[in-house]
């Protein structure tokens, strides 16, 4: 029913946006979620033109209502740059292509671009994320335990950036595929389980991950850090590859619902099982561009 509210007019795209936008600022860990889907939602159905005349209308209103409350306009802009603009321009690209495997690439893309930017911006990116986090640390954990929660971030600190970058990819994909599911419920049910199977990165990506690779073991100090960082998106991206892997060979096989229900909860209890479906996502994508250069007929 929301679904279809959303997409009965511009007026009520407008208007259930600019909720959920206000909805989401209250619950900023379900943000990409809460409005990332419905951005997405409007550009899958509706096409580009329209939907930038939606996010303007949209805008305005939520620029008269920082004021009627005193809401910082500067949050606003944050979600607006955060959230809106990358789920419209990753779901343009499933729009045009309807190719989940491209919409890896270009949020890869997008997260290659902020990394990039980030160390032009910033410098010595380890180091501000360090001085940010001691300052959240020494204004939020108590006294007697600041020694230990910056003996526990020294070493992590390196891996930061490169974590909160693919966190924010992530957030974008989910929110644009949570989109395509509730496109497909709404017009065309079973498709976004097709479409999900039928996931594939193209083959170029593995030449593009092993010059990037050889970049990050032959360079110093900072591109070493810049390459590691991409790696790290590239891995993520493998990852999202080897989930469809599972979903699709377990319906092949018939095998138990409970695999997928394991999966899952070995990718938060153990970190290490990403990078397992990742090397999986991986060694797939390595088969497919085998198969297609060689004429080989083995699959995964």
């Amino acid at each position: 029913m929301l679904g279809n509210y959303i997409l009965s007019g511009k007026s009520q795209a407008s208007i259930a946006l600019t909720v959920s936008t206000l909805v989401s600022l209250l619950l900023p860990p379900l943000a990409f979620l809460i409005c990332g889907s419905v951005v997405a939602l409007m550009t899958l159905r509706k096409g580009v033109t329209v939907v930038l005349q939606i996010l303007a209308a949209s805008l305005i209103m939520l620029m008269a209502f920082s004021l009627l409350v005193n809401l910082p306009i500067k949050l606003v802009l944050v979600y607006i740059f955060i959230i809106w603009i990358p789920a419209w321009s990753v779901a343009m690209v499933l729009r045009f292509f309807e190719q989940q495997g491209l919409l890896l690439v270009a949020s890869g893309l997008l997260a290659t671009m902020l990394i990039v930017a980030t160390y032009l911006v910033v410098g010595d990116v380890s180091g501000w994320w360090e001085q940010w986090l001691t300052v959240m640390i020494e204004k939020t954990v108590p006294p007697e335990n600041i020694s230990q929660y910056k003996a526990l971030l020294e070493p992590a600190v390196d891996m930061v950036n490169a974590l909160m970058i693919s966190g924010f990819m992530l957030n974008v994909i989910m929110s644009v595929l949570f989109a395509r599911w509730w496109q497909s419920r709404l017009f065309n049910p079973g498709a976004f389980q097709e479409e999900f199977y039928a996931l594939r990165l193209p083959s170029q990506i593995l030449p593009v991950s092993g010059l990037v690779v050889l970049l990050l073991l032959l360079l110093s100090q900072p591109w070493q850090d810049l390459f590691r960082d991409i790696v790290v998106v590239l891995m993520f991206m493998y990852l999202i590859q080897g989930i469809s892997s599972v979903h699709r060979n377990v319906d092949k096989l018939m095998l138990s619902r409970a695999w997928i229900v394991s999966m899952y909860c070995l990718l938060i209890l153990l970190p290490q099982m990403g990078l397992f479906i990742a090397c999986l996502g991986m060694t797939e994508v390595y088969v497919i561009w085998h198969r297609r250069k060689f004429g080989s007929k083995t699959e995964l």
